[in-house]
């Protein structure tokens, strides 16, 4: 009987996960939640930056500028979060995890595209460009026909375990 329900466990959670990369996948902006020095906390819409189909799914990476208030949060915190919602397909999700900033020539030479040149034109700009990469450990989702009904009511959380195992969490 345990067995069976470990069994249910993980396809549960495997639809969870399946449910959460679609949506992720399906929106272009989240929101990056940070907390500053005096603990307090900031949010800002983020354009995230596809990951490669050999990546894994839940690192999810950004541009930003090494010199902005930003990456000094994310330097100081163990632990960010994001927003992503549809609400279109009823969907959203919270994610929190490690974050860390990327600003080695190497690691901006592979994410780097040309649009981002609109947003760093100088060569001073440039060379402060960063990407921050979060790994994603927990999440919060409220999806519809994915998470439990009654929808909205309470979240459908889950966690990844040292051996990079998801499974259910409490809320």
């Amino acid at each position: 009987m345990a067995d069976l329900q470990q069994a249910l466990c993980a396809d549960d959670a495997r639809g969870y996960l399946e449910g959460a990369a679609k949506l992720v996948a399906h929106v272009q902006f989240c929101w990056l939640v940070t907390t500053d020095a005096l603990d307090g906390t900031n949010a800002r819409p983020m354009g995230r930056i596809l990951h490669h189909h050999d990546q894994h799914a839940w690192i999810i990476r950004f541009v930003t500028d090494m010199r902005s208030k930003k990456a000094a949060e994310i330097l100081r915190s163990e632990t960010i979060g994001l927003i992503v919602q549809d609400d279109a397909q009823q969907a959203f999700a919270w994610l929190t995890g490690s974050a860390g900033l990327l600003g080695g020539f190497e690691d901006v030479r592979r994410y780097w595209k040309d649009a981002y040149a609109a947003y760093f034109p100088s060569p001073e700009d440039q060379a402060n460009v960063a990407f921050v990469e979060v790994r994603v450990e927990r999440m919060a989702l409220w999806i519809k026909g994915v998470t439990p009904e009654p929808f909205g009511i309470r979240p459908t959380c889950l966690e990844r375990d040292a051996d990079n195992t998801w499974h259910s969490a409490p809320a």
